[in-house]
């Protein structure tokens, strides 16, 4: 899940704050405004409401990205909270006002790396999903999308460098996935038609799974070699669609 722009400069690390307050003054575009503010929301989870106050979201925020960088870094056993508080500069009274412990924080990093991830996807598809474009340029334009926030995110680099932890996020990852295979799923039903119902359940599953897995693997491989891997996965993907899609 990226895709081929890997060495285009067009995806910087994201600041959560400046985003944040772009979204509330109308100035930030529906891609950036997904996933700061329904992450909120994800993060806090169905029992708690998200901060309310700008400063109460722009400090919940910076100690997020702060977090995500010392458990991207450093690995979650390694991160304290004293540790995060000071990546955040912030106080740890502040920390525990926001998170009642460790675990705490990185299910919220977990949440919000699932919306990044989601929003990324959402954006390709909305970007090169017209009628006329060809569905090697959609393929291309998702997996490149994913690539990036694969090796950008500073939330989604944390949750995919402490996997040990899945089970923590777990429930979210398959809502998330489900969601991904129906979206792909409704538009094979309008460019391969031919395909029954379970046909294309069965080869959309196919599509989410294996981008998924590939850029997990080529995540802890050199750049090089990373490429290379998001460049046979484009491949192998439109080998294994030709057959319907033409």
């Amino acid at each position: 899940m990226a895709r081929s722009r890997p060495k285009s400069p067009d995806l910087e690390e994201p600041d959560w704050e400046s985003r944040l307050e772009d979204s509330q003054s109308g100035d930030a575009d529906e891609a950036d405004e997904v996933p700061v503010l329904e992450a909120l929301v994800a993060a806090f989870g169905p029992n708690r409401s998200p901060p309310r106050q700008d400063r109460s979201r722009r400090r919940y925020l910076q100690i997020l990205g702060a977090a995500s960088e010392r458990f991207a870094a450093e690995g979650y056993d390694a991160t304290t909270m004293d540790a995060i508080a000071i990546e955040a500069g912030t106080s740890i009274g502040s920390i525990y006002r926001f998170f009642p412990n460790k675990p705490a924080i990185f299910h919220a990093v977990a949440s919000f790396a699932l919306a990044q991830i989601r929003a990324a996807v959402v954006e390709a598809i909305a970007g090169a999903a017209q009628p006329n474009t060809h569905w090697h340029q959609l393929l291309d334009e998702v997996i490149d999308r994913l690539v990036l926030v694969h090796r950008e995110d500073p939330a989604v680099r944390a949750m995919l460098a402490n996997l040990q932890l899945y089970d923590e996020f777990a429930e979210q990852d398959q809502r998330l996935t489900a969601e991904l295979v129906a979206a792909v799923a409704g538009l094979l039903a309008t460019r391969a038609p031919r395909l029954v119902e379970a046909q294309r359940t069965l080869v959309a599953t196919m599509i989410v799974q294996t981008i998924a897995g590939i850029l997990v693997l080529a995540q802890r491989e050199p750049t090089a070699l990373a490429e290379g891997m998001t460049e046979q996965l484009k491949l192998m993907l439109r080998r294994y669609l030709e057959p319907w899609l033409g």
